[in-house]
């Protein structure tokens, strides 16, 4: 198949935005199973009639003007991504609140426009399709669910594990929650590693007083691939205490190297570990640091998590089941 992805120009901004990092690792394994995948410049122009398949990835300039493509190739796909922790009755009203002639628009409003001009839906979680299917009203034939994948190679043999809990994320970002779980290591004195970037050094300030007071807790940076494949072999924990996430590919990638994971109760992340994680209360420290604790106490979890997610996250199914709902749409 001829597949073009399409994401927006301001994804390219962050080098390591993870809708653009989505594209890319399907696009490659799509490559590699023998698809032709174009990943559409605004530079060049595109002959859109030739592709089998048009797959957009989070909002972006086309959703405004649909029917134009629509026009041209009647096969758009989107993957709306959608990371919020709005109650669904608040993300439906914002659906319906703009007014096109007056130029009065959301995000939303413009998806729920564009609506009639996508053929399929392709979602994270069941917390997505819900969102989906309940908010804008897309029916539940036209939704399919497709998993992230881990990324890197697991280990065949779970190494003996070190008594630290392993974050990473870019730890100035406020959704991360980064400054609840250094309190919570600072109240139940559990060994901490933090690695990943910071935005400045004055949004940093709060968690590095922490830091810097707590030798329990250590601030790694920015690690690379190779140091960040080593944490995940070493940690017993890995702790993802978002106020809202998608999925967070970095602790299925934890799990897969047979961590424990300690993970958000909020939206979709919690759906990917088949009930063997620890799921807490984002906004509530006391519950994160009482988790942790009996985390890295706990020898039962694994292997059975690794086993699981490396039965179920395979980047080679999880593409294939992309594949093969881009086969039965072009029947159609």
């Amino acid at each position: 198949m001829n597949i073009a992805f399409v994401i927006s120009e301001s994804f390219c901004v962050v080098p390591y935005h993870g809708i653009k990092i989505q594209a890319q690792t399907w696009g490659m394994e799509l490559s590699r199973q023998g698809h032709t995948v174009t990943y559409v410049s605004p530079w060049d122009t595109q002959k859109w009639e030739q592709y089998d398949v048009i797959h957009l990835f989070g909002y972006n300039e086309l959703i405004e003007d649909l029917g134009d493509l629509w026009k041209k190739n009647r096969n758009i796909v989107f993957s709306p991504i959608i990371d919020t922790k709005q109650n669904l009755f608040l993300y439906k009203l914002i659906t319906y609140w703009g007014c096109n002639k007056l130029r009065l628009k959301s995000t939303n409003y413009n998806i729920r426009r564009a609506k009639p001009y996508i053929k399929h839906w392709y979602v994270r979680s069941k917390f997505e399709f819900d969102y989906v299917n309940k908010a804008y009203g897309v029916a539940k034939e036209d939704i399919t669910i497709v998993r992230l994948s881990y990324k890197i190679a697991p280990p065949v043999h779970l190494a003996e594990k070190k008594d630290f809990c392993l974050h990473v994320s870019k730890l100035t970002d406020g959704r991360k929650n980064v400054l609840r779980l250094v309190k919570a290591a600072q109240k139940y004195k559990f060994n901490l590693v933090l690695a990943g970037s910071i935005s400045s050094e004055e949004d940093f300030h709060p968690i590095k007083q922490i830091i810097d007071s707590c030798p329990n807790i250590s601030y790694l940076g920015r690690v690379s691939d190779e140091k960040l494949l080593s944490l995940y072999h070493e940690a017993k924990v890995f702790a993802l205490p978002s106020i809202n996430e998608g999925v967070g590919l970095v602790a299925v990638e934890a799990a897969a190297c047979g961590c424990n994971i300690v993970v958000t109760n909020v939206g979709g992340p919690k759906e990917y570990y088949n009930g063997m994680a620890y799921e807490v209360d984002p906004q509530n420290s006391d519950e994160i640091g009482r988790a942790i604790v009996e985390a890295l106490k706990d020898t039962r979890s694994q292997p059975d998590l690794q086993k699981y997610i490396l039965s179920n996250y395979s980047l080679e199914s999880c593409v294939s089941l992309l594949a093969e709902s881009y086969r039965e749409l072009v029947q159609q």
